[in-house]
């Protein structure tokens, strides 16, 4: 239906952009900086992958309800720190509101919890069930460090020199580039291939371009993801 074409060309368009801005990071030496936008990627992909497993009118027609949901969240939040709204915005919010109470019915959201999860389910679950849990527990883990400026994610800018000093790196550098990348390519050809089937549009170059990016997968140790 046309609203399962939208969701799936959304997430087409947003991991081409999240795909190029990658490629632009890690060109100018910037891989690490770039894993934030690789955990993107491998969300988005999860969110579409799962979306399309089973039950996809119901999942994709949730998926656009908690448009509402998240909207009145950020309305809530801008009151509660004391920034009043508009005419214009009350009389947005006053529709807002009425819309939520329906949705909320809808799907029995009882709280914070519920409003903040649009799928019902936790994004490990939902990579679970689509058979991408090691690559949740492999990489989203560690890109997840990198993306909250965890305890471990210090390495990757400072190292201990032969006296105990500290040697900052602060340029570009040429490390990540392949642990970046491979992955991303996976994650955005797995989106391709599920638009492709959405479209009904035209495959015969795929197999092709899956060969390469299994021979690339497969070259730095990387397992396939579609």
């Amino acid at each position: 239906n046309s609203l399962s074409r939208e969701i799936t060309l959304f997430h087409s368009v947003r991991s081409t952009y999240l795909l190029s801005a990658i490629r632009l990071l890690c060109v100018e030496g910037y891989a690490t900086e770039s894993m934030s936008l690789l955990r993107s990627l491998m969300n988005l992909y999860i969110n579409i992958k799962w979306m399309t497993a089973e039950d996809s009118e119901v999942r994709m027609e949730r998926f656009a309800d908690f448009e509402i949901v998240f909207k009145k969240l950020s309305y809530d939040a801008t009151e509660e720190c004391g920034y009043p709204l508009d005419e214009e915005e009350e009389i947005k919010l006053a529709d807002l509101n009425e819309k939520f109470e329906t949705i909320k019915k809808k799907y029995n959201l009882k709280g914070f919890r519920d409003y903040r999860n649009w799928s019902g389910e936790s994004i490990y679950q939902m990579a679970k069930e689509v058979d991408l849990e090691k690559n949740y527990k492999i990489v989203y883990g560690r890109l997840s460090e990198i993306e909250h400026t965890g305890p471990n994610s210090p390495g990757e800018y400072l190292e201990r020199g032969e006296k105990g000093e500290w040697i900052m790196h602060s340029g570009p550098r040429d490390t990540k580039i392949e642990l970046v990348l491979v992955p991303s390519l996976i994650y955005f050809h797995g989106v391709k291939y599920i638009v492709h089937g959405i479209f009904n549009l035209d495959g015969s170059s795929f197999e092709t371009e899956n060969r390469k990016l299994t021979k690339l997968a497969n070259k730095y140790g990387f397992r396939k993801a579609i």
